[in-house]
């Protein structure tokens, strides 16, 4: 369990958003461009995701009120493709090679885009279902595991570092970022699934082999990172089996701390 500024562990905050929506362009666009065979145009790619992710947060932001209107979720995906489908547009006028596969590049954008306004719209509900919950009783907001919804970034990130060992400072990157996407995955599996066995103990290795697939796919993506004595297939299982596992220990953990 990480500890995080606490900016952050309130989800709808800014920082929050803008964290949010960074790890979402940087993350697919990498795992885009390790699958297309473009990652050489990863130092290009990445500051302009960075950039847009944040033009797309001050957009979004000052879009809720729309998807409150569109039921919440579905008007944060909605808005969330038109804004991304904008943003790559204005993406292949700086970069020739996204403009030569302009159908490629705005179906990208769109599948960035639509998840980062689904999320910020979730965000922003949740929180406010706890904040209310807890003026309703009358005691200081705690929300709960929800504060620690970064840390899954981190530990995939780090599980990648550790198998795959990349000697290359870009080799290293496109690791760490497809493990935090990884994360991603982790975190969303043990709170909407793994929650309904209440994170008891039995969930950590449920998890740890639900993370196989996953980490195979991923051995392919990073397939020119891994140390030559481990193929990549298999340290793509073992990273996504270690990332998982991490994520639903901390889970378990957390768990039980609210039930005290």
């Amino acid at each position: 369990m990480l500890p995080l500024p606490r900016s952050l562990t309130r989800r709808s905050s800014w920082p929050s958003s803008f964290t949010t929506a960074l790890i979402g362009w940087n993350g697919l666009t990498t795992v885009a461009a390790l699958a297309f065979g473009r990652a050489p145009l990863l130092g290009t790619l990445l500051p302009i995701a960075s950039a847009l992710a944040v033009i797309q947060v001050a957009a979004l932001r000052a879009c809720l009120h729309f998807a409150r209107r569109t039921r919440g979720l579905v008007g944060g995906a909605v808005v969330g493709t038109v804004t991304a489908l904008l943003l790559g547009a204005a993406a292949m006028a700086r970069v020739p090679d996204l403009a030569r596969h302009p159908v490629i590049t705005l179906m990208m954008a769109a599948y960035i885009g639509a998840p980062v306004g689904v999320f910020l719209s979730y965000f922003r509900r949740d929180d406010a279902r706890i904040e209310a919950a807890a003026a309703a009783q009358g005691r200081l907001v705690d929300y709960g595991r929800d504060a620690h919804w970064l840390d899954p970034f981190v530990y995939g990130a780090a599980a990648f570092l550790i198998i795959f060992a990349p000697r290359e400072l870009w080799s290293g990157v496109s690791t760490a970022i497809v493990g935090a996407m990884v994360g991603v995955v982790a975190a969303g599996v043990s709170h909407f699934f793994l929650s309904r066995l209440d994170n008891a103990p039995i969930s950590i290795p449920i998890a740890a082999v639900a993370g196989i697939p996953l980490g195979a796919a991923t051995g392919f993506l990073l397939r020119a990172a891994a140390h030559p004595p481990l193929p990549a297939p298999v340290a793509g299982v073992i990273a996504g089996a270690l990332c998982f596992a991490i994520t639903a220990t901390v889970g378990h953990r957390l768990a039980a701390r609210e039930v005290r």
